[in-house]
């Protein structure tokens, strides 16, 4: 009866821990703001944090059949040390941004998201997003790439 018992509250233990630990995963799709950019050529990035709490970016691209109401992460940010920021390159293809941020080992999906990109030459998207307020703790700016092979133009 013993032996019953501590298997049933090992049992227990392991699926409450698998509950828990999925719990704390990401999970971006669940956001209903996902601003949306696209391009037909490669897009440049920079993520950038201003606040200590853990942020980390994603971004998706919406296949009917993709894996999590249809979105796919096809790339990912970790923005979790205060003034972090991060450049990289996405393929050409449309794009939905959402950034969490990590609270009591839960993410949260931000309360505030501001598009501010227009009438920026050059700039696809320059997004900021914030907890609850108007307050940009977090940015990302979106630019048309140079095409592959394309060296820019030295410095006089």
């Amino acid at each position: 009866m013993k032996i019953r018992s501590i298997a049933l509250v090992s049992a227990l233990a392991v699926g409450l821990s698998a509950v828990s630990a999925h719990a704390t995963e990401p999970r971006p799709w669940l956001c209903r703001d996902k601003p949306v950019f696209s391009s037909d050529g490669p897009l440049d990035f920079q993520a950038s944090a201003h606040a200590g709490t853990r942020w980390q970016v994603f971004f998706m691209q919406f296949d009917p059949n993709g894996p999590h109401d249809g979105f796919s992460i096809v790339n990912s940010v970790d923005l979790s040390s205060r003034g972090a920021e991060h450049d990289g390159t996405l393929q050409a293809g449309r794009y939905f941004a959402v950034p969490l941020y990590s609270r009591k080992g839960h993410w949260i999906c931000p309360g505030y998201t501001l598009d501010q990109s227009e009438g920026k030459r050059g700039v696809v998207a320059q997004l900021c997003y914030g907890e609850d307020d108007p307050v940009c703790l977090v940015t990302l700016t979106v630019k048309a790439g140079r095409p592959p092979g394309v060296e820019p133009l030295p410095r006089p």
